[in-house]
């Protein structure tokens, strides 16, 4: 079963993320990745919003996007993204060799066919070219959160959608891509009153796609444990905590 996540309906409220959440560990490998050659032609694949197309914008001669969500598209044009496209990661709509570099945050678990859009990505990189993708592997066993502990499913589902990192280096390879690595970018350990979180709508079902992935009913089940328990701390005068302990890892190969 693919899980899939409808970001037409979450795209109004997506950059939260940006605000709640420290990604300066990622903000430094995409800027790292890029590198200084300002003659650079660098596409993001999965771009939502355009976040991460921003903190490009003046490093590089072209900074393309590709999503799939017209309502993501629409808030990366507000934002003051303008090369942007409208399709599918397993067909890039580009000729073979058009960028310098290729990535992704948070967005491969997303692509119906991940091993063919690797096989693309390694198209349309010219010799020398980098691929990147950015994303949580919670294969590991090293990860906590609150939304794996409170939500019996999500932990599963994850580990459906999101590739350990050897089997991303394994389909770099069979599509031609070389010396891959995979290193730990951002760890983002959290703790937070669970009443401000529900407060502050980080648990609504579109706050992440961990929530938005899930039944209505498996949603509302994880939602009620949560009330629960604060009621239950709290008539202990004390109050419910929310924690977290994640890391996002970057994987990266290149074109010869």
């Amino acid at each position: 079963m693919h899980h899939r996540v409808d970001y037409e309906l979450i795209a109004s409220t997506y950059d939260r993320r940006y605000l709640n959440n420290d990604y300066s560990g990622v903000e430094r490998a995409v800027t790292e990745f890029v590198g200084s050659n300002v003659d650079a032609r660098v596409l993001e694949v999965g771009c939502g919003t355009g976040h991460w197309l921003g903190t490009l914008r003046r490093k590089a001669l072209v900074v393309a996007g590709l999503d799939a969500s017209m309502g993501m598209l629409s808030r990366a044009r507000a934002q003051g993204s303008t090369a942007l496209v409208c399709g599918v990661a397993e067909h890039l709509p580009w000729p073979d060799q058009s960028f310098d570099r290729l990535f992704c945050v948070n967005a491969l678990h997303h692509f119906r066919d991940q091993p063919q859009f690797i096989v693309e990505a390694r198209r349309v990189l010219r010799p020398g070219g980098r691929f990147m993708t950015i994303g949580l592997d919670p294969h590991t066993g090293l990860d906590q959160w609150y939304i794996y502990d409170y939500f019996d499913e999500s932990l599963e589902i994850d580990r459906r959608r999101y590739p350990p990192a050897r089997q991303i280096q394994e389909w770099m390879a069979a599509a031609g891509l070389v010396d891959a690595v995979t290193r730990e970018v951002q760890h983002s350990p959290a703790r937070l009153s669970a009443r401000t979180a529900l407060a502050q709508g980080r648990l609504a079902k579109g706050a992440t796609s961990q929530f938005a992935v899930l039944t209505d009913e498996q949603y509302q089940r994880g939602i009620d444990r949560i009330r629960r328990g604060i009621e239950s701390a709290e008539a202990r005068g004390t109050s419910l905590n929310l924690s977290a302990d994640l890391r996002l890892y970057a994987t990266l190969g290149s074109a010869p």
